[in-house]
C-alpha cells in the first residue's frame, strides 16, 4: 500500500536556503507513514500524482488557493493564512478589524504622500520577511529619502521599542514554543540579521493576545511576533506565515519537522 503523498511547496530560492530543514520533513514524513515531494513553485504543479495533502512553505497563496480548491486536498498552512500573514498591510488591517493591537500604519501607494507622518518612524516592504528591506527613518531628511526612493507600496510605521521582540511560535493552535530576540547594535533584533535569541516565558497578556490571533485565523505552524509599545503593552508586529525554526533548533531540543509532521499526520487520520 503507498503511503499518503504531500506536496511541499518552496520558491527556488527558499528551497536552496533550507535544504537541511527540507530533509528533516521529508525524513518524518516517512517515519509517519507519509510521503513528501518536494515543488518549486515557478517549476509548476506536478500532474504525475494525486496528492492527499500540502505543505506551502512559499508564501504564495495561490498555490494553497489551487490546492484546496482544485485539487481539493488540505493545505497547512490555509488558503487564508498565507494570503493575510504575507501582506503586511492586510495583516494590520485583519487584526485592527478584530480589536487586536498594532503598531500605527500606513500604506504609501503610487499616489500617496507622508503628509501628517513625523519620524521616527520603520519603512519596510509590504511583502517582506526576516528584516530585510526595513529601515529606520529617524528624522525628516530619512523620511524624504524613502519617500523618493522606497519602491511602492511599502508601509510605514510608528516605532516601536527597538532592539526587542517575542516570537512565539504556533503549532496545531498551541503556543510551541517563545523565543526573545535583542540586539544591542541595530533597531532590528532579527536572529538572522546577528540578533541575540533566549528563551522565554510569555506572560498572561501574551498568552490572551495569541488565543485572539488563533480564533480568528487558523494557524497550522506560524510565529507571532510581539513588540513593545512606547506607551506600555505589547502590539503584534507581524505573523510569519513559513515561520523559520533555526531559533528552535539552536536553542531548545525541540523537533520542530517532526512535530509539525506528526500533526499533519494526526489531522489526516482525523480526516478518514
Amino acid at each position: 500500500m503507498s503511503k499518503p503523498l504531500g506536496l511541499l511547496f518552496y520558491t527556488a530560492p527558499d528551497a536552496k536556503r533550507n535544504q537541511w530543514f527540507i530533509q528533516q520533513l521529508c525524513d518524518r514524513a516517512e517515519s509517519e507513514g507519509l510521503s513528501l515531494r518536494l515543488c518549486i513553485t515557478d517549476e509548476g504543479f506536478p500532474a504525475d500524482v494525486r496528492p492527499c495533502f500540502a505543505l506551502n512553505r512559499s508564501r504564495i497563496a495561490a498555490v494553497s488557493e489551487y490546492c484546496e480548491g482544485t485539487l481539493r486536498i488540505p493545505v497547512f498552512n490555509s488558503t487564508q493564512v498565507t494570503a493575510v500573514t504575507n501582506d503586511k498591510y492586510r495583516t494590520h488591517c485583519f487584526l485592527r478589524t478584530h480589536g487586536l493591537p498594532t503598531a500605527d500604519t500606513v500604506l504609501i501607494r503610487q499616489d500617496a504622500d507622508a503628509a501628517g507622518l513625523i519620524p521616527p518612524l520603520i519603512a519596510k516592504p509590504a511583502d517582506g520577511h526576516g528584516g530585510a528591506g526595513v529601515a529606520l527613518l529617524s528624522d525628516p531628511n530619512a523620511l524624504k529619502q524613502a519617500m523618493q526612493t522606497m519602491q511602492r507600496p511599502f508601509l510605514l510605521q510608528k516605532l516601536m521599542q527597538t532592539g526587542w521582540d517575542l516570537r512565539v511560535y504556533v503549532l496545531g493552535g498551541q503556543i510551541y514554543a517563545s523565543v526573545l530576540r535583542t540586539s544591542e547594535r541595530d533597531f532590528r533584533s532579527n536572529f538572522s540579521l546577528g540578533g541575540a535569541a533566549q528563551l522565554y516565558q510569555p506572560d498572561a497578556q501574551i498568552r490572551q493576545l495569541v488565543q485572539q490571533v488563533l480564533e480568528i485565523l487558523p494557524l497550522d505552524f506560524a510565529g507571532i511576533d510581539f513588540l513593545r509599545s512606547p506607551d506600555g503593552g505589547y502590539v503584534i508586529g507581524e505573523i510569519e506565515d513559513a515561520v523559520g525554526c533555526r531559533m528552535l533548533y539552536a536553542l531548545t531540543d525541540l523537533d520542530p519537522a517532526g512535530d509539525l509532521i506528526r500533526m499533519i499526520a494526526d489531522r489526516l487520520s482525523a480526516r478518514k
